[in-house]
């Protein structure tokens, strides 16, 4: 029996890098938009020697998107440890994910508890107050100064606190592993919560920003349950050309957006680079010196911008335009019907 791929049957509607006849193995697959965090505790990452002093160092980072590739029927959430995306940290499925969500948001709380005032009544001489309620260490008075850390796992009541990734091939019979961990140093004032892969890979998080990758994961889970998109064109849009050449439809499927050409497309396959979406909302003639002219409207929008904006050009006129009663009220009922255009293209509506 012949197994469909899902470029057969349509793109699944997250899928926003568009396919071509000509594509590469490697770009034969499906990515959603990926999502970005900065992360504040660990080190900043080195790019190399190839990048120029200001840009050689960057922010570290944690980006997820969807993935699929054309031979799988589910799509995998995928996580990078590398701000450019190019190093895949851990794949997972959607119900991994979810448990992982869950996971992040239990250790968040306890994170969050208010720590004791109190100092220890049988801590060693070290321990400014009392363990957290959470705390599984046994402290001793010879503990060195890095390991005089509270350490405490998740209740196990409430459900399995590893999690099995079944997308991850197995080490030495045993499957690579996600852990879920809080802790804190004794003179920190707030404890981290550590995502653990296979007891080696360590990711530490702030409770805010544990929280917050948990509601990015139970968002990308519920995208990846869309269905797919089978009315999607892949062929260019007849009679339409941006900058010269043929128009291809839009990978993010907005409805003003004329298209974009089949360089800009697979451009924008690269992290961080954008796709600049544009299409024509109105005109408005005039004529200065016996010159006709237009005030062109334009709705734009990047991709990584949340609210699309309004272009305006002057055609004619030498740069200008010589506006009389009549077209500047014809000017102010276009920006007001741009205006209007402008809020119905926020996302969400």
């Amino acid at each position: 029996m012949a197994t469909i791929a899902p470029s057969d049957i349509g793109d699944p509607v997250w899928c926003v890098h568009g396919h071509f006849d000509d594509d590469r193995r490697a770009d034969r697959r499906h990515h959603s938009d990926p999502v970005v965090m900065r992360l504040s505790l660990p080190d900043v990452v080195d790019l190399g020697d190839q990048w120029p002093h200001p840009h050689r160092w960057v922010p570290a980072a944690l980006v997820i998107r969807l993935t699929q590739r054309l031979d799988e029927i589910h799509p995998a959430l995928t996580l990078y440890r590398d701000p450019t995306a190019t190093e895949t940290w851990v794949r997972c499925t959607p119900a991994e994910a979810e448990h992982l969500a869950d996971l992040l948001g239990r250790a968040a709380a306890l994170a969050e508890e208010p720590l004791p005032t109190g100092r220890a009544s049988d801590g060693p001489f070290w321990q400014d107050t009392a363990c957290p309620s959470w705390c599984a260490s046994r402290h001793q008075p010879e503990d060195a100064y890095e390991d005089r850390m509270h350490v405490g796992d998740l209740p196990s009541a409430a459900g399995a606190t590893l999690i099995d990734l079944l997308l991850e091939t197995a080490t030495e019979g045993r499957p690579e592993q996600l852990e879920v961990t809080v802790a804190q140093h004794y003179r920190c004032a707030t404890p981290r919560v550590h995502v653990i892969k296979s007891e080696q890979a360590e990711l530490p998080l702030t409770p805010a920003e544990a929280r917050t990758l948990a509601a990015h994961l139970l968002t990308l889970v519920q995208t990846a349950g869309l269905p797919v998109d089978t009315t999607w064109p892949r062929k260019p849009i007849e009679g339409v050309t941006v900058g010269g050449d043929p128009a291809f439809p839009c990978p993010h499927r907005l409805p003003w957006c004329i298209g974009h050409t089949k360089r800009e497309i697979t451009d924008y396959r690269q992290l961080g680079n954008h796709l600049l979406h544009s299409g024509p909302v109105t005109s408005v003639p005039f004529i200065t010196d016996g010159s006709p002219g237009s005030i062109d409207i334009t709705i734009s929008s990047l991709t990584d911008r949340a609210q699309p904006f309004a272009y305006l050009q002057i055609l004619g006129g030498d740069g200008g335009a010589e506006l009389d009663v009549t077209t500047i009220d014809q000017a102010i009922a276009a920006l007001q019907f741009t205006k209007k255009f402008l809020l119905e293209a926020q996302p969400g509506t």
